[in-house]
C-alpha cells in the first residue's frame, strides 16, 4: 500500500514539473496571449462623434488626431476632476480646451463630461450624451490595455442603442508599451494585472 502511495506521489510530481517545466518554456507565448486578449483595436470609421475615454493624456491626443483625419466632426471627452503631470495636479478642461485650439479643432466641435471615476461612470456619460445628440454611431477611443474592458462595458451599458460602436485603440508605440514584452517592465506588468483584476471585478458587480 504505501509502495503505491509513494508511486503515485512520485508520478505526480513528475507531472507537476512536466507542467511547470513546459509554462516556463512557454511562457513567452502564452504571456503574449494574455496581453493580446486585452487589446481591442478595430479600424477607425467615420462616425457621429469620436469618444476620448477618461485616463492617459494619450488617448485625447489620439482622438484629436483621427478627428483631423476626418473621422468624425465632433470630439467627446470624458475627464476626471483632476490629472497629473510629473506629480503636478492640472485641470483636465482646460488642458483639454489648450490641446484642441493648438490643433486648430473648434470649440463647438468639443464636448466635455467632467467627473469621471471609472470606466462604468464613463460608459454612462456616453450614453447619456449618445441620447442627448441623437448620434447613431461612436469612435471610442482608449489605451491599449485598456480597451477590452472598455469595449465589454460600453456594450453593456450601449448595446441596447441603435448604435454602431467602432473601438479604437491608441498604437503602441504612443503609450511607450509593448505587446511581446509588456511582462518585463514593472509599469506594463501592472497594467495588466490591474485590468484582469477589474474585468472580474466588473463581470460581478455590473455585467450579472
Amino acid at each position: 500500500m504505501l509502495r503505491r502511495l509513494c508511486a503515485g506521489f512520485l508520478i505526480l510530481a513528475a507531472l507537476a514539473v512536466l507542467i511547470l517545466a513546459g509554462l516556463w518554456l512557454s511562457r513567452h507565448w502564452w504571456l503574449a496571449e494574455l496581453g493580446a486578449y486585452l487589446v481591442v483595436d478595430q479600424p477607425p470609421e467615420r462616425s457621429g462623434a469620436i469618444v476620448a475615454v477618461s485616463g492617459s493624456q494619450e488617448r485625447r491626443q489620439w482622438a484629436i488626431e483621427l478627428y483631423r483625419r476626418g473621422y468624425a466632426d465632433r470630439l467627446i471627452f470624458n475627464v476626471s476632476d483632476t490629472s497629473y503631470y510629473f506629480g503636478m495636479p492640472i485641470d483636465p478642461v482646460e488642458s483639454i480646451m489648450q490641446m484642441a485650439s493648438a490643433a486648430g479643432i473648434p470649440r463647438d466641435s468639443l464636448l466635455i463630461n467632467p467627473g469621471i471615476s471609472s470606466t462604468w461612470e464613463d460608459a454612462r456619460a456616453t450614453r447619456e450624451t449618445v441620447l442627448k445628440l441623437g448620434l447613431r454611431s461612436i469612435l471610442v477611443v482608449s489605451s491599449p490595455f485598456n480597451m477590452r474592458r472598455v469595449c465589454l462595458t460600453y456594450k453593456h451599458r450601449l448595446g441596447d442603442l441603435p448604435l454602431k460602436m467602432t473601438f479604437c485603440s491608441v498604437p503602441f508605440e504612443r503609450e511607450k508599451l509593448s505587446p511581446e514584452s509588456w511582462w518585463s517592465r514593472e509599469r506594463e506588468l501592472q497594467m495588466v494585472v490591474d485590468e484582469y483584476i477589474k474585468i472580474v471585478f466588473y463581470e460581478f458587480k455590473y455585467f450579472h
